[in-house]
């Protein structure tokens, strides 16, 4: 699916890690058995440092009032103004009620100010922003509290790729016109290489999860197929990033940045060299600096590689959006943030400050 919005735009962004860091090569001896040539071979394939993982006590509304506070007390954002809570996460702090619902409790928000949840993966900042793009072309909110993020496998720690964390955008209606192009899609055939496979309502337990058709799939809490996942993104994003870039009447040129999600980097550097793109422009260091954020490797990425001094841009830029996973889904969006556009390096969770 293709659309162009005119006055939608990206006025603020603030992106936050939980404060345990870990390092890859302390876990040399516990994690890898002391195997070198193994931990050495999934850095370079994967492009991994350092992780932050939350504890047991700490969830994603936690990590987004936190950068939410930011927000209001650096970007002086009047929480009077807010129209609506979008919430993109697939661990929610409870089932129900939404994690939107309880953020706009605890950021004490108007009660005319709706609040829901999309449940996504990798692609969630980039559907998330497709939502909110509609609501606000549209006008049936001037301004927009997108929160993205995750804490997948919290407390399990079984997942060397892994990281936690949640970015939070403010989205606006702009009387000025400012051109957007998304392209979305997705493959629900994908679902076995990359799921979640019991917990929930349909296959509460392992048992039930073997009993509706899975048998052939290995029981974990977490299952992906790595190679399955590879050849998928690289497929399917290079496709519709020239896709896009026809819809759009915009040459890769014209763009100042692209922003992949930061999976891994043997996939983003090889759909990088596919595409033909300029290294320069394609930042690509948040995986090893902070793991896979999931649906907030993007907003990491354009925090860290955009915030200045003042942080503010001085002229208008292009910038892409690429993101792919569990869905199978991906989708892309072609983007122009402003002079005014806020935003800072990637914080640290500070609980005590809670």
């Amino acid at each position: 699916m293709q659309c162009s919005f005119n006055n939608v735009k990206i006025s603020a962004m603030i992106s936050v890690v939980p404060d345990n860091k870990i390092n890859i090569d302390d876990e040399l001896h516990t994690r890898y058995q002391g195997n070198i040539k193994k931990l050495n071979k999934i850095k370079q394939s994967t492009g991994i440092q350092y992780r932050y993982l939350v504890d047991e006590q700490t969830s994603v509304s936690d990590l987004a009032i936190y950068a939410c506070n930011i927000l209001f007390n650096e970007y002086k954002l009047d929480k009077n103004t807010i129209d609506s809570v979008i919430v993109t996460t697939q661990t929610p702090d409870f089932f129900m009620p939404a994690t939107a619902c309880y953020i706009h409790g605890k950021l004490d928000l108007p009660q005319s100010t709706i609040a829901f949840d999309i449940n996504q993966s990798c692609v969630g900042y980039l559907y998330g922003l497709y939502v909110a793009f509609n609501m606000l072309e549209n006008q049936s909110c001037k301004k927009i509290l997108f929160i993205c993020g995750n804490t997948v496998n919290k407390g399990l720690n079984t997942n060397e790729l892994i990281g936690h964390g949640v970015s939070v955008s403010i989205l606006e209606y702009t009387a000025s016109s400012n051109k957007s192009f998304f392209e979305i899609n997705n493959d629900g055939k994908g679902i076995p290489f990359l799921f979640t496979p019991f917990g929930a309502y349909k296959t509460p337990t392992s048992d039930e999860f073997e009993e509706n058709g899975w048998e052939n799939t290995p029981i974990k809490d977490f299952f992906m197929d790595g190679l399955e996942i590879f050849n998928f993104a690289i497929s399917k994003e290079p496709e519709s990033f020239n896709s896009l870039l026809k819809f759009s009447n915009f040459n890769k040129e014209q763009l100042d940045y692209i922003f992949f999600h930061q999976a891994n980097k043997s996939i983003v550097d090889l759909i990088i060299k596919r595409l033909g793109l300029d290294s320069k422009k394609t930042p690509s260091d948040t995986m090893y600096k902070y793991g896979n954020l999931a649906s907030a490797s993007i907003p990491a990425a354009i925090c860290d590689t955009l915030n200045t001094h003042q942080n503010k841009l001085n002229h208008k830029i292009n910038i892409a959006l690429c993101g792919f996973g569990a869905g199978f889904s991906w989708a892309n969006a072609i983007i122009t943030l402003d002079e005014n556009f806020w935003c800072k390096e990637t914080q640290v969770f500070k609980k005590e400050t809670q």
